[in-house]
Parts: structure tokens; C-alpha cells; sequence
């Protein structure tokens, strides 16, 4: 637990920092695989160790995997941070992070210096914490480096590097995907991290096809490249997978990028078209969540998340004829699920977020509450896009069920939350039978751009800006953002 050992361990994980900037080009890590052990494929891999004394180049399938499990993750609590980088290395640890400020995305230098004990459980650096009146939040997981990974060729062939590495190849198989360029591997707690490092842009042209389909109308794309963009912005400001080894993941928990899968020429040409731009509100840059189908009107991110007001989230009309309801309550809930919405033009999955229909056993929901019987269900409150946001259920005990995502997985999983129950719409006391039949409306949590609104009204006509503006009102769209200083 000598102080400068630990520091010298979690200088070299410093090195690994994700984001940065070159030659003016934003660039991200983002997580490809993670695992005990992972399987690749390529023609040619370049595997280069962090000291760079070391390299193969080996071929076909590679399995690799870390010969020895006995790996101690540690944890350090951190004294003090300063801005800036401090002279002496040996006395602090470098930490570069990104920040808004001026209008700009600027990357930003910490110097952050840790107490000389570091502990093996997360358990014993809280009662460390705790014993000094210090806040939890200063602890921080250290980096695993030098730990030895085994890389296996395909004559069987075994390879012992230390991580982290780095991988180039023109061409990586993971599974059924395929990647190129630059990639590392790190090891992170006691699980092998792959990440590729990827142009913003590039990142772009992979999140879209996947996030709103390949042969989408080019404005509804561009759309989609815009909020996108801004979205991974503000996801690396938020710095969500900072103990995780990379900046963004590639699932739905950030936005799912799948490599070269579903590009074509179309998307392609909506990323050049829109490069650089996002959407910056009120010297800040713009929350631009997305969702697969509101239903008729988009709701207000307090509602759904119970976080701090945002004015260019707080609900839009995605259908106009949804204006003459009001789905915060039974009556025009249920009166708008019965309404058919203009299908033409629209896809088979569309069409099928406009209404849906679900069967789930009242005795199976009933033991996933933790209950032994259900007697009524009371519908306590719906936001404006018509999504429950409350609900309580009555049994031998009673439960409420506060938000859209808890109220979807609690009956099995719905596309959304804006629903009724068959034969007691309208109603806010249900009485459920044996089988309980839902009939509902969207998919997704129904805050900022709806992509199902975006298709149709690039479909009709509208441009991509005036399309943001229905979803992300009074937004501004900036390209002047990146300022790449030299730390």
C-alpha cells in the first residue's frame, strides 16, 4: 500500500484516457465486447503491447483470455483534486476530462492526489471513508495495468502479452460484426475490455442505420445524425462509463453502433451533410434523447425521470389530431388508443408502435410484486404523451409502482407505458381477471424525438431542422464547438 506504488499504477491508467482530440477531430472510445474471455477474426491483427517493444501480427480466429484469475482489484481515496497538471508526476495523477464552457467542448487537465492507502474491497474503502467523515464519492476503483492477457492463434499458438494493447486491423470480426481501425484492450476489474477508437463522425455513420433504420427518407437521417451526435456529446460530458475503461458503450444504454453494419451510401451522405452539427440551448449543449414511437405527443423529461426542467423537453404534438385529447387522463387515453392513426407509407414496425396488444397472467404478475394475490389495480397518474406514471396494486398488501420503465418491466416487459386494460378503459380502477389483456400505444419513454414522427414528417415533406425543431424546440444547431487547445 505504498504511496507511490499506487501512483505509478494509476498514472499508467491515465494514459489510457478515452476522448481526446487530434488535429481537431474528435475522437471516442467505445466498447465493443467485454468478457472473461473474447474471439476474434481477421485477416491481419497488429498487436502492439503499451510499451510498443513488443508485436505480432497474427491471423485468423484469436482467442484471448487471462492465464490467471487471481488478479486483486484496488481501490484508492482520493486527498484532493486541482485543476490543471501538476510538474511532478510522482506526486499526482494526470486526468484529462472534457467540459462545456464558452460555447465550446474543451478538454480540461486535473492534477488529483490520493491518500497512500489503497484497499482490495470497495466494503473497506467506505468504512475507511466513512472513519475520516469523507464522502463516498472519493473513492475511485484503480485501474488494473501490466496484467497479462494470452492471446491464441488459430495453429494453437499462445501469446502472453501485458495489457493494455493496442490492435490495428482493417478488418475485425467480433461475432457476426464487423470493425476496422484502431482498437485497445484493456483489463478492467477482472474482465477483458475490447474498444475501438473511432472518429465522432464515423461513430455517427454507425448509430444511425441502427437507430432508425438503413432506408429511411434522407431528412428523417439527417435528423437522426444531428440528435445523435448531440446525444454522444453530452454522454461524454455526463462521462457515464468512466470507471468503465471506455466513453460510450455500443447498446441501447447509449446508442446502439455497430460498426459498418447497414451502412450504405444514404447514410453516409446525411453524416457529410450535417458534420459537426449539434444542438446547443442557452450556452449549453442540448439533452437530445430519442425514442422509437410516442404515440401522438411526446412527454416532458420531468415526468419521466424526475429530473430538473428543460424547456426544449418538456412535450411536443407528434400527431396533430392528438391535440383534441387530453391523455393525462383515462378518458382521452383511452379515447386516442381507439383512434387509427394515417398508416401510408409507414413500415410493418411502424405500424405495429401504433397499437399493440399484450397477454400476461394476473397470478404471474402478482408474484413478480412480491404479492400472493391481486385485487385491483389503480391507474394514479399519466403524463401528457398518455404514459402511466404511477400505479397502485392492491392484494394482501399494497405496492405502488412509480415510473414509465418500472411500470413496463413490472407487466413483462411493454413497448411503453401508455396503455389501457381490454374491457375497463377509461376507468382508473381496474379489476383484473385471470388473464389480463393490455391494448397500448408507442415504444419507448417518450421523450424527445419520436423517430416514427420523424419518418412521417420526412415523409411529407419537412427538412431536418424543421423536424428537430418539432422534438428539441428553440434549439439552436452550432457546428463551432470543438476547441482543440493543446493542455
Amino acid at each position: 500500500m505504498m504511496r507511490k506504488s499506487l501512483l505509478i499504477l494509476l498514472f499508467i491508467g491515465s494514459l489510457l484516457g478515452a476522448a481526446e482530440f487530434r488535429d481537431g477531430t474528435l475522437y471516442l472510445e467505445v466498447n465493443l465486447a467485454s468478457g472473461l474471455k473474447l474471439s476474434l477474426e481477421s485477416d491481419s491483427l497488429i498487436i502492439t503491447d503499451v510499451t510498443e517493444l513488443f508485436q505480432e501480427n497474427l491471423q485468423g480466429k484469436v482467442e484471448i483470455a487471462m492465464p490467471s484469475t487471481e488478479l486483486e482489484n484496488r481501490y484508492g481515496i482520493i486527498d484532493r483534486i486541482e485543476e490543471g497538471r501538476t510538474e511532478d508526476p510522482n506526486d499526482a495523477v494526470h486526468r484529462a476530462y472534457f467540459a462545456w464552457e464558452d460555447d465550446h467542448l474543451i478538454l480540461k487537465q486535473q492534477s488529483i492526489y490520493y491518500r497512500p492507502e489503497s484497499f482490495s474491497t470497495i466494503s473497506r474503502a467506505q468504512q475507511y471513508v466513512e472513519a475520516l467523515g469523507s464522502s463516498s464519492r472519493d473513492i475511485q476503483l484503480i485501474p488494473i495495468v501490466d496484467a497479462t492477457v494470452s492471446l491464441k492463434d488459430a495453429l494453437g499458438q499462445s501469446y502472453f502479452f501485458e495489457s493494455p494493447l493496442k490492435i490495428v486491423s482493417d478488418q475485425l470480426w467480433i461475432g457476426d460484426l464487423c470493425y476496422d481501425g484502431e482498437f485497445r484492450l484493456k483489463v478492467v476489474e477482472d474482465k477483458l475490455v475490447l474498444n475501438q477508437i473511432i472518429p465522432l463522425e464515423e461513430y455517427i455513420a454507425g448509430v444511425v442505420p441502427n437507430e432508425i433504420g438503413n432506408y429511411s427518407p434522407t431528412e428523417a437521417l439527417k435528423a437522426q445524425a444531428v440528435a445523435a451526435r448531440t446525444h454522444a456529446v453530452n454522454l461524454l460530458l455526463y462521462n457515464r462509463h468512466s470507471n468503465d475503461g471506455y466513453d460510450l458503450c455500443n447498446g441501447t444504454h447509449c446508442q446502439v453502433y455497430k460498426g459498418k453494419y447497414l451502412r450504405n451510401d444514404a447514410i453516409e451522405e446525411a453524416v457529410v451533410e450535417t458534420a459537426a452539427e449539434i444542438m446547443t440551448t442557452i450556452g449549453r449543449v442540448a439533452d437530445a434523447t430519442y425514442h422509437s414511437s410516442c404515440g401522438g405527443k411526446t412527454d416532458s423529461s420531468v415526468a419521466i425521470w424526475n429530473g430538473s426542467y428543460i424547456p426544449h423537453l418538456s412535450g411536443s404534438t407528434c400527431i396533430p389530431e392528438a391535440n383534441h385529447y387530453d391523455l393525462s387522463t383515462e378518458a382521452g387515453a383511452a379515447s386516442w388508443l381507439n383512434i387509427k392513426p394515417q398508416t401510408q407509407g409507414m413500415s410493418t414496425w411502424e405500424q405495429g408502435t401504433l397499437h399493440w396488444e399484450r397477454q400476461l397472467s394476473r397470478k404471474n404478475l402478482a408474484k413478480k410484486l412480491g404479492l400472493v394475490r391481486i385485487n385491483s389495480i389503480q391507474i394514479l397518474e399519466r403524463g401528457r404523451s398518455g404514459r402511466i406514471l404511477k400505479l397502485k396494486i392492491k392484494g394482501d398488501k399494497e405496492v405502488i409502482l412509480s415510473g414509465e420503465y418500472k411500470i413496463r418491466q413490472a407487466f413483462e416487459g411493454l413497448p411503453s407505458s401508455y396503455f389501457c386494460f381490454a374491457g375497463q378503459a377509461g376507468k382508473s380502477t381496474i379489476y383484473p381477471p385471470a388473464t389480463i389483456v393490455i391494448q397500448g400505444r408507442g415504444s419507448g419513454h417518450g421523450v424527445g424525438m419520436c423517430q416514427v414522427g420523424a419518418l412521417r414528417m420526412a415523409r411529407n415533406g419537412l427538412e431536418y431542422a424543421d423536424i428537430l425543431q418539432v422534438y428539441y424546440p428553440k434549439t439552436v444547431i452550432s457546428t463551432d464547438w470543438i476547441q482543440d487547445d493543446e493542455p
